[in-house]
């Protein structure tokens, strides 16, 4: 694969919507290229060579078809009001969080995730939970809060899921509706993605379209 290829595949990543239009032939080669020389691709002398490594490229669109098929049995649920607590990492931390998980009880609905990096400690929590972890937690190192925050979970069936290719067309359909991923669980069967309160009404249509497309391809 040439450079100008490579440089295109990155450019591509970014713009899912490029692939959907030209593979739609709703953009020919020729209006592509202006468009890639205008969003500063290339300069517009070397729009020939652009064109003619479009002819050569092969725009894969990821089985998308194939992909959608498998939101038909997916489930979507919503809750808002989600809290993400994030602390740097530190080992007697890990011991504290682990006394209070045995020591509080938790109803069902309740929100509680915890996710450990390499550097620091994600803790997933309802806004009215808040004031009480923080606070006695107080003696570690808290680095930020994310507020108004929506959880959308999406759960498929067991052999569904395996088949892959799941997250990389919820996170297409986000992109290219402007939906900005706050965070993102994936624990099979289920899909925990993070978002701006704002964000959640059109991220939760994407995804039933998503399920609608799915049925009427069966």
């Amino acid at each position: 694969m040439s450079q100008i290829e490579q440089e295109f595949r990155t450019f591509l990543s970014v713009r899912p919507e490029l692939t959907k239009c030209y593979n739609a032939g709703l953009i020919n080669r020729r209006s592509l290229a202006r468009y890639l020389v205008t969003h500063g691709f290339s300069d517009i002398d070397k729009i020939e060579a652009i064109v003619a490594m479009l002819r050569r490229f092969k725009f894969e669109d990821h089985d998308m078809k194939d992909q959608i098929i498998k939101f038909k049995d997916s489930r979507i649920s919503v809750k808002d009001g989600i809290t993400i607590i994030n602390f740097e990492k530190e080992r007697e931390l890990v011991r504290k969080i682990r006394t209070i998980m045995e020591e509080t009880k938790y109803h069902p609905g309740e929100t509680l995730k915890i996710v450990m990096g390499s550097k620091n400690i994600k803790i997933f929590i309802d806004k009215e939970k808040e004031e009480k972890v923080v606070t006695s937690l107080k003696q570690f190192n808290l680095l930020d809060i994310s507020t108004d925050v929506s959880e959308v979970c999406v759960s498929f069936p067991d052999p569904v899921i395996k088949g892959g290719g799941i997250l990389s067309t919820i996170t297409a359909e986000f992109l290219c509706h402007d939906i900005e991923i706050v965070e993102l669980i994936a624990a099979k069967p289920e899909l925990s993605i993070y978002l701006k309160e704002k964000n959640v009404l059109k991220a939760y249509e994407v995804l039933k379209r998503l399920k609608k497309s799915a049925i009427e391809k069966q």
